[in-house]
């Protein structure tokens, strides 16, 4: 029987883009969460008595790893050392080994695999060898070549793990590094597969188990929920997985229906009981709001000084401990269903919402900044962010054409 701890992408150093907006002491502690999270899950390998730790890529955000992120993930690997917990380690597409850093002498307990080939690693407990670790670093930032077949087949008794930072052919929601086929892993005869890069806890087969364990701490909105690491026990044939959560802060996403609430205050009221109910223990969380519905106060809604005055009641907190920060509460209302339908019957309307279902107009008002040398670096849109655009501007359309009944 072998216990090991299963984790990926931990991103430290990680700049939070776009969240330089939130007040400074939030801020702070953001940018503090990933090494935080981390902590956590070395306590919970130690607490667990795991035999080794496995980290599928992405230890940094970048391949200019600072020497602060490097001296205390070599603190955490020498505590781990100090309990007889070995540290298997791949570096992924963000840390890349032809990054520059300043190199560290690393415990003996830490084994990091090289590019251009499978490396394989033997676990041993009491001169007996156990499991057989592969995988493989990222030599660059962009491996594209799928890379299943250079990993060797299960011909023993020992219990065998295959590590990979990639990409499941057919999962559109990253960028396409080391792709691989579900059905190449399983060929392989491995116990389990430790994968990293999706950034969300998912099982992509069940026997074995081929696992994205997810990132450790949520950077942004659209990593919500439970952030952690998998503590997995193989015995014989059986394998056992546990969720282990360790994220310092939690990003959540709720829709507040107002179609019941006439007043003003009782709007407040609800949002305020709500943003309580997401409180942890010893935990931070970022909490969006989305205003959804037919709502009776849709026209004072449109006013954007409520809004505001909403946000600035709600978000009365400090970074303790335990918070909860209303980033943003954001009007996704619609008028009554009376207002609404006589809106809609307009032919104007129609029109509108034909050119927003045109992929091309979408494209074409976004030119200059796709084709701009500069700014297309940073632009780059998956289906669901197209589809974050059209809900965005029907809700204008709607607005607008309130106002101007």
């Amino acid at each position: 029987m072998i216990k090991f701890l299963h984790c990926a992408d931990l991103h430290l150093d990680s700049p939070f883009k776009g969240l330089s907006a939130l007040p400074e002491e939030f801020f702070k502690r953001l940018f503090e969460s990933t090494f935080l999270s981390f902590k956590r899950l070395v306590d919970i390998a130690i607490s667990e008595k795991v035999d080794f730790v496995v980290i599928a890529g992405d230890l940094y955000d970048s391949g200019q790893r600072s020497l602060k992120a490097q001296s205390f993930l070599k603190n955490c690997f020498q505590r781990l050392q100090s309990h007889g917990i070995q540290v298997y380690i791949c570096h992924g597409n963000h840390d890349p080994l032809d990054g520059q850093w300043v190199s560290l002498d690393w415990p003996e307990n830490v084994h990091f695999f090289g590019g251009n080939k499978i490396e394989s690693y033997f676990y041993e407990k009491e001169g007996k060898k156990l499991a057989c670790i592969h995988g493989f670093s990222y030599e660059t930032a962009a491996i594209t070549d799928n890379r299943t077949t250079l990993y060797p087949e299960k011909k023993d008794e020992l219990y065998h793990i295959g590590v990979l930072h990639g990409q499941a052919d057919g999962y559109s929601g990253h960028s396409r590094y080391a792709p691989f086929l579900i059905s190449e892993l399983v060929k392989k005869g491995y116990n389990y597969w430790a994968l990293g890069h999706i950034h969300k806890k998912m099982d992509l087969y069940h026997e074995p188990p081929i696992r994205y364990s997810g990132n450790i701490q949520g950077r942004h909105s659209g990593e919500t929920g439970e952030k952690g690491g998998y503590i997995v026990t193989l015995n014989g044939n059986e394998t056992e997985s546990r969720f282990i959560a360790a994220s310092d802060i939690e990003w959540h996403e709720e829709i507040v229906d107002v179609q019941e609430f006439e007043r003003h205050q009782d709007l407040i009221i609800h949002c305020e009981n709500l943003k309580e109910s997401f409180r942890k223990a010893n935990k931070g969380v970022f909490l969006n709001l989305k205003l959804a519905g037919a709502a009776p106060l849709y026209e004072q809604l449109l006013d954007g000084s409520f809004l505001e005055d909403l946000e600035e009641i709600l978000r009365e907190e400090d970074a303790q401990s335990s918070f909860v920060y209303v980033v943003s509460v954001k009007n996704e209302t619609i008028p009554s269903v009376t207002g609404e339908e006589s809106i809609k019957q307009s032919g104007f309307y129609h029109d509108l919402m034909d050119v927003l279902e045109d992929e091309t107009e979408l494209e074409k008002a976004l030119s200059e900044l796709t084709s701009h040398k500069t700014a297309r670096r940073f632009v780059s849109f998956e289906e669901e962010d197209w589809e974050m655009v059209r809900k965005q501007a029907e809700q204008l359309i709607l607005s607008e054409l309130y106002k101007g009944r």
